[in-house]
């Protein structure tokens, strides 16, 4: 990154949206993180991969908590992994 420019960075505070059918964090319980990917517990369920068989559960990082609403779990892995609930989007260049 030493040679990357910051071009645009923008917080968008607590805002959570499922990065597969972008409905709002608080209307879902649960969920997943694959890869860079925040996936809501209805779309969890509807792709199997709550299911003890589910083929690719290896590539599943993160089982979210099932009691707490995906924009509550999504903040929580936020803040556990930058030290902040806080979405901030970084766009670079080279």
């Amino acid at each position: 990154m030493d040679n990357m420019k910051l071009v645009h960075s923008s917080n968008v505070g607590e805002l959570v949206v499922c990065d597969f059918c972008n409905k709002d964090g608080k209307l879902s319980k649960g969920g997943v993180v694959i890869g860079s990917n925040a996936v809501c517990g209805d779309c969890s369920d509807k792709n199997g991969y709550y299911d003890d068989d589910y083929k690719y559960a290896d590539e599943i990082d993160e089982f979210f908590d099932k009691d707490k609403t995906f924009q509550e779990n999504v903040c929580d892995f936020r803040k556990k992994k930058t030290g902040t609930s806080d979405g901030v989007i970084k766009i670079y260049t080279w």
